[in-house]
Parts: structure tokens; C-alpha cells; sequence
């Protein structure tokens, strides 16, 4: 999914070069398997909401589920596309790819699993927009409906680093971009302004004759962190009923100490979501 921010201007979008993406996050495996399992006991259709490049739809087609796939980004909505166009004719049918905005969820249909992989509900800055979104996911789901996601929750230790003085930069590497073939030295830096951060990426090229990097290329990305506590109260106003958490795609307990926390709600037989609230203009 991707949303516009004034703020990281003059930062590029993270989602803009999808190639890249896919490189960075190639051996990022855990939660694909982690919500496989969840699909396969609950059983599809299945909605794949900030499907990125297909990284989860591909796996779950594969596995022999009936999948529509969404996202804002028309790059990384390209590469899932053309992922979906490489398989099977047999796989193809079950496929769907849309591009929508989360809030305005543009299907009608009901689904037995829905899933926001990545930190995709994070791009939403506000309650307003989270609970639309989950109004939607409620509105879609077939009652007793799975929705599955998972949060970014740093450590006491990276949010330091978002308060460190000066230009400070972390995870210094240097690697072949996977389209260019060019070297690129890449390194990172952080911001937190009040539960809003803000990871930066930065790309130098680095010189065939001199081994020296130059010139920048900023890429910002945007996380609104959320407590457990706030999205059980949000999925609670909009017909949703958290029914197990996890502190990562291991099966850990949800507790201060674990960064990634993953949550499984599911749809009432009924749904009850304040209809005042879903009658409100929308984003």
C-alpha cells in the first residue's frame, strides 16, 4: 500500500522501484509460511490487502486458493501482476489483482481469510483511517471470517537510535542493485515524532575506479507505531474480535520484548460496527 506524507519530501517512495524491494526482502520468509498455515486451516476465498509484489498471493495461489490481491503502489502492483501472468493457466483463474486505497476496500464479495502481511495497517496514520479499514475488512468478511496482520514494535534499543544526535547511520552494507547492477553503499537512519517513524533509507553509488561512494538517493518510510491494547479497541468498534496474538511467526507469546506482533481477528456471526461511524464521509 502506499499513501503520500508531506513530510518525508524530499525523500523518495519506498515502493517506487519494486525490483529492489523484492531483493532487500528475499530471504523474508517467516511470515509467508506463518499465514500459508492460517489460510490453509481456514480455508479461502482469501483477500491479500497491501498485497506488495505478490510475495504472499503467489505462495497462496499456489497452494490452491482463490485469491484477489490490492494495492496502492502501481510498481509493486506491476510485478505482482506479472508474477500472477507466470503461473499455471489452472493458477491464473483463481488470481485478481486490484488497485485500491485500504480505506475504500472496492469489493463486494465475502471472504473466509483476509490478511494484511508487512506492517501494511501501519501506513494508516490515524484512528479515522484504521477504523474505516477494519470496517471494510469486517464488511467483506464472511461471518466467522479470519483477518490476520502483524505490527512493527522496536525495542527500547532501536528507538534510542531515533533519538541519537546528528546525521548517526546504522546498518552500513554494500551490494550489487539488483536491476543496475551498479555497487551501492546503503545504510539507514531514524526519526520518532511521537508514535510516527520515520526510517530512512540511504542509497550512494559507489565509483568502479575509486571504491568511493557518492551522491544520495533518500527513501522514507513512514510506520505509525500501535499498541496491542489500541488495535483490540479499534477492531472491537468495528465488529472484529481479536482471538489470538503472537510475539512473531514462531508462535512466541506477545510480551515487551518481541518487535513483531501478529494478531488474528475474526468476524461475528452478526456484524455490529457502529453504523454512524461507517456512515461518515470517507478519506
Amino acid at each position: 500500500m502506499r499513501l503520500h506524507y508531506p513530510d518525508v519530501s524530499p525523500r523518495d517512495d519506498p515502493f517506487e522501484d519494486a525490483a529492489l524491494y523484492d531483493w532487500e526482502y528475499r530471504r523474508r520468509r517467516d511470515d509467508v509460511r506463518f499465514y500459508r498455515t492460517l489460510a490453509d486451516e481456514r480455508g479461502g476465498p482469501i483477500l491479500d490487502l497491501g498485497c506488495g509484489t505478490g510475495r504472499l498471493t503467489v505462495p497462496l495461489l499456489r497452494a490452491g486458493h482463490e485469491v484477489v490481491a490490492m494495492d496502492r503502489a502501481p510498481a509493486m502492483l506491476a510485478r505482482a501482476a506479472a508474477r500472477v501472468a507466470r503461473l499455471a493457466p489452472r493458477l491464473r483463474r483463481r488470481a485478481l489483482v486490484l488497485r485500491a486505497d485500504l480505506r475504500q476496500l472496492p469489493v463486494a464479495r465475502r471472504f473466509q481469510f483476509a490478511v494484511a502481511a508487512f506492517h501494511t495497517i501501519q501506513h494508516l496514520m490515524t484512528d479515522r483511517d484504521l477504523a474505516f479499514f477494519f470496517a471494510g475488512v469486517a464488511r467483506v468478511l464472511r461471518p466467522g471470517g479470519w483477518f490476520a496482520f502483524d505490527t512493527f514494535a522496536p525495542n527500547p534499543q532501536f528507538l534510542a537510535r531515533a533519538g541519537a544526535p546528528g546525521d548517526r547511520r546504522w546498518a552500513r552494507t554494500r551490494f550489487r542493485h539488483p536491476t543496475t547492477g551498479r555497487r551501492t553503499e546503503y545504510s539507514e537512519s531514524y526519526r520518532l515524532d511521537g508514535r510516527i517513524l520515520t526510517t530512512t533509507f540511504h542509497y550512494r553509488v559507489v565509483d568502479r575506479r575509486s571504491g568511493r561512494a557518492a551522491g544520495e538517493r533518500r527513501v522514507g518510510l513512514i510506520h505509525r507505531l500501535l499498541d496491542p491494547g489500541d488495535v483490540e479497541r479499534l477492531l472491537a468498534r468495528e465488529g472484529l474480535t481479536l482471538i489470538a496474538t503472537w510475539g512473531g511467526f514462531d508462535g512466541a507469546t506477545l510480551d515487551g520484548a518481541t518487535e513483531q506482533h501478529v494478531f488474528l481477528a475474526r468476524r461475528g456471526t452478526t456484524h455490529h460496527a457502529q453504523k454512524n461511524r461507517i456512515r461518515g464521509r470517507r478519506p
